[in-house]
């Protein structure tokens, strides 16, 4: 009796030593950046960990005075976000965004310094690993550094935001599957791995010159737009992705409007594909620049994803029978395809 009681209390002190070790804390700090936004009427009101691979709220915490603490105990280590929230008032009416910041939750002390130019994490060797990449973002090797240390870290949590700072900016596809592929199993099976491997393949098998358009719908003040509203259908088509916020999207389109003026009388068109952009600054930006020709409004990444386009302004020119005759024409490039065209028309 007396050594099972023995056993039973070893036991426990096992467990306990076992959750102390396995303990973590998150302490915030933005003491100075919460003083100097105040001056401008913002104010940070709470911070959210969430586990993108659920996605899960794992926990909530205010920020009082600049500071928060966030506990809890983790088996592994994993990805997971903090989104800090940040108030304004706005005429009167409270509005709310949040700012979010990759980290990885593992024991130990995580210190979460808001108030450096660049906001770091570290205090624990993952997150050690992570804000020491971020401090070096600029280095003429850092893609190089990045990648090794991906293959570095494959089992752990950390190869996952260190993945998603190279993404497709920054690797070309072929190479980018081929460091998830060298990931374990469980890490590429993460959603956000998921998603970057799912563009990466996209891109490589995007349409190309001489294949038929794909096509897309989006909705957008209870009506549903087609690119097959407007492709294939007899016209030449050049399209253009472009965003209110796009400075060189801008740029060119004063270009696509002469365009359009001079060549639309000869069964051509020119279509504008607003990309992750919002509705409404759209249309203001149409209104504008007085752009003419017809616009497919919110398509957001459905169709620059579809079309395995990284970056825009991006243009894409189809035949009259729906087929792709030319990408990624700019400026000059455009005037001399279409005079090209309609030469003998």
């Amino acid at each position: 009796m007396k050594k099972t009681i023995i056993t039973t209390l070893l036991a426990t002190v096992a467990m306990t030593g076992w959750a102390q070790t396995n303990k973590y804390t998150i302490h915030g700090n933005f003491t100075k950046v919460a003083e100097a936004m105040s001056k401008q009427g913002l104010s940070f009101d709470s911070v959210t960990l969430v586990n993108p691979a659920t996605p899960e709220v794992v926990a909530r915490q205010p920020i009082q005075n600049g500071v928060f603490t966030i506990q809890g105990t983790v088996d592994k280590p994993y990805y997971a976000m903090l989104n800090i929230g940040i108030s304004s008032e706005v005429n009167g009416e409270i509005k709310r965004k949040n700012s979010r910041m990759p980290i990885i939750i593992e024991p130990g002390n995580i210190q979460f310094d808001g108030n450096s130019r660049v906001p770091i994490i570290q205090g624990t060797p993952l997150n050690n690993v992570l804000s020491d990449v971020v401090s070096k973002r600029n280095a003429p090797d850092f893609i190089e550094t990045v990648k090794e240390l991906v293959i570095h870290h494959k089992d752990d949590a950390v190869a996952i935001p260190l993945l998603l700072m190279l993404d497709d900016s920054m690797l070309e596809p072929d190479t980018l599957l081929m460091l998830i592929s060298q990931l374990s199993e469980n890490t590429q099976h993460h959603p956000h791995v998921v998603k970057v491997k799912g563009k990466a393949e996209a891109f490589l098998t995007r349409p190309k010159e001489g294949d038929m358009f794909k096509d897309f719908a989006v909705e957008y003040n209870g009506k549903t737009a087609h690119l097959s509203d407007y492709v294939g259908r007899g016209k030449y088509v050049l399209v253009d992705f472009w965003a209110s916020w796009c400075g060189p999207c801008r740029q060119e389109i004063p270009n696509l409007i002469a365009i359009y003026e001079k060549y639309k009388a000869k069964e051509f068109l020119v279509l504008g594909i607003a990309a992750q952009d919002n509705p409404e600054a759209s249309l203001k930006a149409i209104d504008e620049m007085q752009i003419p020709y017809p616009q497919i409004l919110n398509t957001q990444k459905i169709a620059t994803d579809l079309y395995g386009i990284k970056g825009i302004p991006e243009t894409i020119l189809f035949a009259p029978d729906g087929t792709i005759l030319a990408r990624g024409l700019r400026g000059e490039e455009i005037e001399k395809k279409l005079a090209e065209i309609f030469k003998n028309k």
